[in-house]
């Protein structure tokens, strides 16, 4: 076991199938992959960091029991939760726990001299949906014309500019499921009679897109250069056209070919963004444009490799490894 690479997969307890694919993938290649629940620290399992006469330790406890990360060869971040202390710690003491719980935790985790899909340093700074569609449009994508802001008049004027056709959208969901939870705040479109019920965007920035007539939509996993796209059929369902997540959720993905410039562009963009890892939304509008609408860092892709067979867990695993140390 001294001579396997080891890999951390940082989640959290309620994720699903996709983690146990990756992990399942690096087992068979003679790997040891390790699943981290990063909402299970610190009632669960126990971490520390050492400074000490120029020696520098970090040390993790895991299924397998306490490792150096030294050992570790790579990590995928795919998510980061904190731990419900609320029936271990007093109510006075909640909050301060909490957040030295996450200090440490972050501290010492992202510290690890390894490979990482992605640092989640990384993947902060490229949720920016500015920085985002700016840096796509560079790299020679369609992007919708986009106004962000908490000015009235200028989203009216944009709006009028757009031919009266124009969606709004928050830059921070409610959710980053693949899934349909009630509390999602969904993009919406705008009329007329919004633009006089504005005062609270002062407030309450928002993003505000041309709408895209749409053909197809599409989601993009984008491992390290590989692009598997697939796309979902809403054209039947009006309620979804602004967005699939409104769709019925049994609809099935299906696997989607894309054209050689529209792959070469996204891994420009992947570059410019320092990302080797991303699901990224694009419509295929009534004219035959991809446009780009958005990249998660850490977004879903489990129901396309559930639909279509396409590889992508393998994906992600070859890449954790090729690119360990």
């Amino acid at each position: 076991m001294k001579n396997k690479k080891i890999v951390l997969c940082v989640t959290h307890s309620d994720d699903s199938y996709p983690v146990d694919w990756v992990i399942e993938h690096l087992n068979s290649q003679g790997a040891i992959g390790l699943r981290i629940n990063s909402d299970a620290y610190p009632h669960d399992f126990k971490m520390s960091g050492c400074l000490d006469k120029g020696n520098i330790e970090v040390h993790i406890e895991t299924s397998i029991g306490d490792i150096e990360a030294s050992r570790v060869s790579a990590i995928w971040h795919r998510k980061n939760r904190h731990c419900d202390l609320k029936d271990h710690v007093e109510e006075a003491l909640l909050e301060q726990s909490i957040r030295e719980s996450e200090t440490i935790k972050v501290g010492l985790v992202h510290s690890v001299d390894a490979f990482w899909l992605d640092h989640p340093d990384i993947q902060f700074r490229a949720e920016n949906k500015w920085r985002q569609l700016v840096m796509a449009k560079r790299a020679g994508l369609f992007v919708p014309p986009s106004l962000f802001s908490n000015d009235p008049e200028r989203v009216t004027q944009f709006y009028f500019a757009q031919n009266r056709h124009v969606v709004a959208k928050m830059h921070t969901p409610f959710s980053v499921s693949m899934g349909r939870p009630e509390a999602f705040v969904y993009t919406s479109k705008i009329t007329e009679a919004h633009l006089s019920q504005l005062d609270g965007l002062k407030y309450s920035p928002m993003i505000f897109q041309a709408e895209v007539r749409k053909d197809t939509e599409i989601r993009v996993a984008y491992v390290d250069g590989d692009c598997f796209a697939a796309s979902i059929d809403v054209s039947e369902q009006s309620k979804a056209q602004l967005d699939w997540r409104k769709a019925d959720p049994i609809r099935q993905w299906e696997q989607f070919s894309l054209p050689c410039d529209v792959k070469e562009n996204i891994s420009r963009f992947m570059g410019s963004m320092n990302l080797k890892f991303g699901a990224i939304d694009f419509i295929l509008d009534t004219e035959g444009n991809y446009q780009f609408l958005e990249v998660n860092p850490a977004g879903e892709w489990g129901m396309l490799e559930k639909d279509t067979g396409m590889p992508i867990s393998e994906s992600i695993a070859k890449c954790l490894l090729r690119h360990s140390a």
